[in-house]
């Protein structure tokens, strides 16, 4: 029997120096000392986690390669889960555990751009509540729920370490949470929450040995659900841009229009080369890596509004995103992006021995 672990690759990210980490744990224990007085963090956390726990699942599944375990969690009451796509692999045969129940599950979406599945339980459940991920930042405590391997659910706490656009000289197709947070084997998919007891995001993977993990925003993972329950297929947007970095530092930008595509919709909106892109949707531009964040969020058919700045002057345009015409591919990050990439890969762990 084979069980797949959370991560492929071994990341040694930069160690926090020990007077700011214990400095950034003072100040956030004042916090919450601030907002409950009689609480003290470790306690909170043990508190979110026996509210939540309930909520979060072991997923069973079979595919070619053997047995795969994991984590996963209830989104809403009609029995909605989130998992990692690892976790299911090529299976078909899918089994949700929750508690001493055994419910088969169906697969929804499998989006291979955020490492996520959508599954389904003909039931209703429990669910977490979810958060708002653009309010993580450095240093934001976190507390994550999984299932290890052969195990009931355990949790474990960290901070936020870094906020990422790529890893091993490869983009994301959407910024993702880098956190000095242990998990271990059958954590993929696990939720992460905030101390408000809110999902914030999805581990997709572990980084050195375990001992930190990727996390994918769960506004980024919504977008994916949003688009499933609105067309029942995922619908990524394109406007036709590519973009270069403007050599004028003193811009309050420096992504800048390099080419457009014949007949795209940015095209026909009337931007130009040369525009010094601002805004796209919700999404701020400062630098020619920040329009992988826009472009993950538009949904063909839909209008959004891109703002520019040309001849010294701020303009808007309206334009209707279109399908995009191709799969992304996987630049190198000293490129310039016009794509997103990347989704980190388990691995199928060597048999136990019994």
């Amino acid at each position: 029997m084979t069980r797949r672990s959370v991560s492929k690759r071994c990341l040694r990210p930069a160690r926090l120096p020990i007077l700011a980490l214990v400095a950034t744990l003072g100040a956030t224990a004042a916090l919450a000392e601030k907002e409950a007085p009689d609480e003290s963090i470790a306690a909170r956390m043990k508190e979110i986690f026996d509210f939540n726990r309930n909520g979060v699942v072991k997923i069973q599944s079979t595919d070619p390669h053997g047995h795969i375990e994991g984590t996963g969690f209830y989104a809403d009451s009609t029995g909605t889960i989130y998992t990692g796509l690892d976790v299911i692999g090529d299976g078909t045969n899918i089994t949700v555990i929750q508690g001493m129940r055994k419910l088969p599950a169906r697969l929804e979406v499998a989006d291979p751009r955020t490492g996520i599945a959508l599954l389904k339980v003909d039931t209703t459940t429990p669910f977490l509540p979810l958060g708002d991920s653009s309010k993580v930042d450095v240093y934001t405590p976190l507390v994550t729920i999984g299932y290890p391997f052969d195990k009931q659910a355990v949790w474990s706490t960290g901070l936020v370490s870094s906020l990422d656009k790529q890893y091993l000289h490869r983009y994301f197709h959407t910024t993702h949470i880098s956190a000095k947070l242990p998990v271990q084997p059958g954590f993929g998919g696990a939720p992460v929450l905030d101390l408000k007891g809110e999902v914030v995001g999805i581990v997709v993977a572990g980084v050195e040995e375990n001992t930190g993990c990727f996390i994918l925003p769960i506004n980024a993972a919504e977008k994916v659900r949003t688009d499933f329950n609105r067309f029942h297929q995922l619908r990524p947007g394109w406007v036709g841009i590519s973009v270069e970095p403007a050599e004028d530092n003193s811009l309050p930008s420096t992504a800048r229009v390099e080419t457009l595509q014949p007949d795209a919709p940015a095209t026909r909106a009337g931007l130009r080369k040369g525009d010094i892109l601002l805004r796209v949707g919700d999404i701020a531009i400062h630098a020619p890596d920040d329009i992988f964040d826009a472009s993950f969020f538009l949904t063909a058919g839909d209008e959004t509004s891109i703002t520019v700045l040309r001849d010294g002057a701020e303009q808007k345009f309206t334009i209707r995103a279109a399908e995009n015409p191709s799969a992304p591919s996987l630049p190198d990050a000293s490129a310039q992006p016009e794509h997103s990439i990347l989704t980190l890969e388990t691995t199928v762990a060597p048999p136990p021995t019994r």
